[in-house]
């Protein structure tokens, strides 16, 4: 990393990175489009060795421009997070240059700054009449200041150096994994942001929802903060992409470094674009554990959709959402097990499915699911068919199981109806563990319709932090002494 003077930072305007950006996505387009055109341009009625010989021509050239255009669209997502990252970077330094001015500093090219002066007189009179002690105190300042505005330059040095190594990957882009990977899923994370450039390219123009969904799909292949709290920039890591099939999965935090793995299933409302809260929820439990977990958010098919209510009574209405959707979570559980038995190491799985997720989680450990353990949180129900726990077929025999539903939240409306399409209450089956919700930290008990959610997002709570405990495999969790869930 070089550190770029102060001059340099005054004078960069990475802002116009997003312009180029810009102009990147156009020409993304035009190539897109062009090879589209040449694609087609043989006519099928044309045959022999001539025509076999175009064909095959122009399928290895318009492959070609197609990669071309996939590498643009890339390389836009990185011009516009490298200009983030660069614009507030320079902001600092900047606004450190400036302070240090205003106090009457001087600051070298280099970020060192000194006094420019002697001491003001009113310096010496609030340090006691002393002449050497305000100098000394101007040096103390110089000094902080040096530190505080070298560092500024450093980080600036740094966004700059990511995004020149971004824009170098996203121009070198092949859609195969680098050699060492250490994992089953990092080809698969590979392969599927070629996917995503390419759903970008496809989005017809001329659709009015097409801009909204282009964003969420370039969001998808920016950089994040790392989670775990390393202080760097990491890629996002999708394993599933299909918006067709409304299913994303993401990994969140690095399995490499994990000692436990979460796989959290949804609930109601959840959809593809919508679904940036549930992967807030999933990066909590990274940065709480500093990356010891990892967490995989599934969303993998249509959820069923009420706006009307908190949480609406039609979340019981329909099973179908969690009949399709179990088996394809079993597959996946499946997928996580041969993947981390893959590292050599002892990583417990915990699936923690939230509200219709629960009645999803249920169901699919009835057909199969293989678990380390399980949560049942809020849970509409222990899924389809599921009216005792011996209708429930984890593959592993040693599973253990937890459920937490706060007092008062309407999700208890559905839990459990006799006859109803999400099976029992979960809280009340026999082998169950439930967990206890008890109260935020200013004291207010976890009860009514905002508990709901808050169980699972409001990091501020017992009920969260049981959760988390669970999901570490710290199971020395507050238990509930009684329905009321109460700590």
């Amino acid at each position: 990393m070089t550190r770029p003077s102060v001059p340099q930072a005054q004078a960069w305007r990475p802002e116009e990175l997003r312009a180029l950006a810009d102009a990147w996505d156009r020409s993304a387009r035009l190539v897109h489009a062009h090879v589209r055109a040449a694609a087609s341009a043989v006519p099928d009625a044309w045959t022999g060795a001539a025509a076999d010989e175009a064909r095959a021509r122009a399928h290895t050239f318009c492959e070609r421009g197609e990669e071309v255009a996939r590498a643009l669209v890339m390389a836009a997502v990185a011009a516009r997070d490298g200009a983030d990252q660069l614009v507030a970077a320079r902001r600092d330094v900047v606004d450190l240059v400036d302070t240090a001015r205003r106090e009457g500093f001087h600051v070298a090219d280099d970020g060192s700054v000194a006094p420019d002066a002697d001491p003001t007189p009113l310096l010496i009179l609030v340090s006691g009449g002393d002449a050497d002690v305000a100098r000394e105190l101007l040096e103390l300042r110089a000094a902080e200041l040096s530190r505080t505005v070298g560092a500024a330059l450093d980080r600036l040095g740094e966004a700059d150096d990511d995004a020149a190594r971004d824009l170098e990957d996203a121009f070198a882009w092949t859609g195969v994994a680098r050699p060492g990977a250490e994992t089953g899923w990092d080809a698969r994370i590979t392969a599927n942001r070629t996917v995503i450039a390419r759903a970008i390219l496809d989005e017809a123009s001329d659709d009015p929802n097409a801009k909204r969904r282009i964003a969420f799909y370039q969001s998808l292949l920016g950089e994040v903060d790392d989670p775990a709290g390393t202080g760097r920039r990491v890629d996002r890591q999708i394993l599933t992409f299909d918006p067709e099939r409304s299913t994303l999965i993401e990994l969140n935090g690095d399995l490499h470094a994990a000692k436990s793995v979460a796989v959290l299933v949804p609930g109601m409302n959840t959809s593809m674009e919508g679904s940036a809260a549930n992967t807030r929820t999933a990066r909590q439990f990274v940065a709480a554990t500093h990356g010891e977990v990892a967490a995989i958010t599934f969303l993998g098919g249509p959820f069923p959709q009420d706006e009307r209510m908190p949480v609406a009574l039609a979340e019981a209405a329909d099973p179908r959402f969690a009949i399709d959707m179990a088996p394809r979570l079993v597959a996946f559980s499946h997928e996580v097990d041969r993947v981390v038995d893959a590292t050599g190491r002892d990583i417990p799985v915990t699936y923690v499915g939230h509200s219709y997720g629960g009645a999803i989680l249920g169901t699919a450990e009835a057909l199969g699911l293989t678990a380390d353990r399980t949560v049942y949180v809020a849970a509409a129900g222990a899924g389809f068919g599921v009216d005792d726990p011996g209708d429930w077929h984890n593959r592993n025999p040693d599973v253990v199981r937890f459920s937490m539903t706060a007092p008062a939240d309407p999700i208890q409306l559905v839990q459990g109806i006799p006859g109803g399409p999400h099976g029992a209450d979960p809280d009340e089956l026999p082998g169950v563990v439930r967990l206890a919700t008890g109260r935020y930290d200013d004291g207010r008990l976890m009860a009514g319709p905002a508990a709901h959610t808050d169980v699972i997002n409001r990091t501020d709570s017992d009920a969260w932090r049981n959760l988390l405990a669970v999901i570490a495999g710290d199971l020395q969790v507050t238990r509930s002494p009684s329905s009321t869930n109460v700590r």
